[in-house]
Parts: C-alpha cells; structure tokens; sequence
C-alpha cells in the first residue's frame, strides 16, 4: 500500500478517534445533568461542528392528549395528510392552544431581536403543527425553490439557506416529544436516511434525557407538593420561611407574615357527601388562592383542611386584604354536588378562618424560629374558631389581638 495512503488512512482513524471522544463527552456530560437547556446548547455546539448548523432551536411538548388533540383540530390519522396552507389555517384557529403545548423552547445562535421576531410570528406553531400530524422530519433543502414567498423572507431574515425539522417521538405511543430544528447557511443536499443515520445518536440522546427529566421533575414535584391542591408541603415552607427571614434581615426593617388558615366546618363535605366531594372543594379553594395571591407568596397544606401561606413584605392588614379577596371568590359558590341539588337539598357555602403573625426583622433582634412562629399563628386561629369563625385574627401594634371579619 502506498505511504500516502496510509497517511490518509491513519489521518481518517485519527480524525475519527478524535470525534467519537467528542460524541462520547457530550453524551456523558447530557446524560449527568436534568437542565435541558444545558443539553441542548451542547447539542447544538456539536451539531455547528459536526453537521454546519448555523443555528437552531429545540421545541419540547407537554404530555399532551392526543385523541384531544385530534378532536380540537378536526383531523384524524385515518385521513390524507393535509396541505401546508391547510396547516397555516389551523394555527390561525389554535395558535392559543399550540402554544400552551409547549413546555420548553430552546433557542440556540439566534440574536434577542431575532428570537423575539420568531416568537411573534407563527412559524414555530406551524411547523410544530406539522410534525404533530406527519410525526416525519422535514428537509428543506433550497429556501429559494421549496418555500413560500412569506416563509422565503422570513428565511432570509435569518441568512437561512436550507433547514430541517427533525422528530422526537415517545417510545411507546408515538406522540410528539420534541421538534429539533436546525438551520443552514449554506444550500444542503442531504439524502433522508444519511441524515436519519447520523443523527438517530442524537435523537435517542434527546428523548432519554427529556423523559428522565421530566421524571425527575414529577419526582421533585411530588415530594415538594401536595398533589390534590399543588400547594407546598411543610418542609418546603419551613425552607422558606428560613430564607426570607435571613434574607430579610441582612437588610434591617423587613417584614414577613406567616398566617395559618383553616376551612371552616369542613367536616361536613367528607361526611355528607363522600370524599370525593371533599377533594373538589379542597381543589377549588385552592384554584381561588392560587388567583388572589401575589408573585412573592407561599402557599401550603398543612394538613386535612388546615393551610399555612408566607405573605414576605406584607403587614398583617395587607395579608387580611389579600384574604378578603380569597373569601370574596368563594362566598357565593355553591359547594353542594349536584346529585344533592338535584334532591332538592341548600346550597352548601365555604368560609375560612386565618390567624396572622407578623414579624418585623431587625438588627440584632432574636428571630423566632419556623416552629415558633406557627404556633403563635395557630394560636390565633384558635381564638378565631373559638370567637364565631369566617374571621382573622392578628396582634396590632400595641400587641392586643385584633380581629377582623370577612364579609
């Protein structure tokens, strides 16, 4: 065999050593961490070296319904795949919808102007859309020649020769995990099955880690909240009780609220009607909350029907308004489920009692730990259910107790 040939042999074995040990850090570095933005920018990184890419993005769904899906757009597998002006037409009626699909979105190498243009456009839904249905990667292979005049420009927006599409299907039932998008500066002329061999790697990579991860944030859910209302555990309020108050009093001055609540009388749901009856007024008292509640607040089940929520920055009085509104979303509902109502029987209303305790941080001023503090806002709540309920009660500033009652 000729010596240049075998330079150019061992150039190729050692070019080839030198990728697989690229391929196999970037494998191991993905499959280490849960931080999918992480994974895609390295991905991506790979992919500018490896394949050209100029720059691309990676739209991760939810868990969605499939069979919803279908119902909502009017489509079916049974039937002949759409035309792309038909595709435009739905995102027109469910861009709402399409949008509320995504969990995640990824964008690597684009500008802030540029990702902010390709959010406010329907692109991104488009093609989504059509992955959902066609569940097939699509190539591009000249912008010029395959798009139309709309999609042309936009592509040239963004010095985009040709792109691709490529799918990520879930194992076991074929619905749409992710769309990997990957843009050209430069005209491509690759064949579907070379682009399906070198990136299957790729693809497997991506669906491992999205369903590992989104394992590992269901676990992490889990064990931080109380799955029948999505409110915080104990522990994790006692976390941040902790936080806010370090964090308030390296400052001087601040305040924080701990207020726990209880539903009143609300024995009566379980006994009467069942538990199941029980768990909907659990879930639409929390639904209330969850609207009334500022950014910065905390809420938790404490247990059964008893409730604890950290109002950091909040008075005593602020945090009565903020429950006023709460009562005010709930005063007029009616509980009773409907097999009941249908018998004839009352309306069957919710209230709740609440004791507040305020502590206002300063310098040098001992700070009652998380126990401490819970029990001087359920002693509160205790004079409040001992005092007529549907009320709060809290100290004022001269420290005598101060009730207030919802209305």
């Amino acid at each position: 065999m000729p010596r240049e040939t075998i330079k150019s042999l061992r150039r190729t074995l050692e070019l080839e050593r030198l990728e697989t040990r690229r391929r196999n850090a970037l494998f191991l570095s993905a499959i280490r961490t849960n931080d999918l933005r992480e994974v895609g920018a390295q991905l991506y990184r790979y992919f500018y070296r490896y394949f050209g890419v100029n720059r691309g993005d990676i739209t991760i769904l939810a868990d969605y319904d499939e069979r919803d899906f279908y119902d909502r757009i009017g489509w079916t597998p049974r039937q002949e795949m759409p035309s792309i002006s038909w595709f435009r037409d739905q995102v027109g009626k469910h861009r709402d919808y399409l949008k509320s699909l995504i969990a995640e979105q990824i964008f690597i190498g684009y500008s802030p102007e540029s990702e902010k243009a390709i959010r406010e456009t329907f692109f991104t839904e488009a093609s989504m859309l059509e992955c959902m249905i066609t569940k097939r990667p699509r190539i591009v292979n000249n912008v010029a020649q395959e798009l139309s005049m709309e999609e042309i420009a936009q592509a040239r927006g963004q010095r985009t020769r040709s792109w691709m599409n490529w799918v990520v299907l879930h194992p076991e039932n074929t619905k749409l995990l992710a769309k990997m998008h990957m843009s050209f500066s430069q005209s491509q002329q690759p064949a579907a099955k070379e682009l399906a061999r070198r990136l299957l790697p790729f693809e497997d990579l991506l669906r491992y880690r999205i369903l590992h991860t989104r394992d590992f944030r269901r676990v992490k859910y889990l064990s931080e909240r109380d799955v029948l209302t999505g409110f915080y555990l104990r522990p994790m309020l006692a976390q941040r009780w902790a936080r806010f108050v370090e964090e308030g009093s390296l400052g001087g001055g601040a305040v924080i609220t701990l207020g726990m609540l209880d539903l009143d009388f609300f024995k009566r749901f379980n006994d009467r009607y069942g538990h199941d009856v029980g768990d909907a007024v659990l879930k639409r008292f929390a639904q209330a909350v969850h609207s009334k509640l500022r950014g910065s607040d905390v809420f938790g089940r404490y247990g059964g029907e008893e409730f604890m929520a950290l109002f950091p920055g909040a008075k005593a009085e602020t945090v009565r308004s903020i429950l006023q509104r709460i009562h005010d979303s709930i005063k007029d509902v009616d509980f009773l489920p409907a097999s009941a109502r249908a018998r004839g029987e009352l309306p069957e209303r919710l209230c709740f009692s609440g004791g507040l305790y305020t502590l206002r941080l300063r310098p040098g001023a001992p700070l009652p730990s998380f126990d401490e503090a819970t029990k001087a806002a359920d002693d509160l709540l205790l004079y409040c259910k001992k005092s007529g309920r549907n009320c709060c009660a809290y100290a004022g500033s001269s420290g005598a107790i101060r009730k207030y009652r919802f209305n």
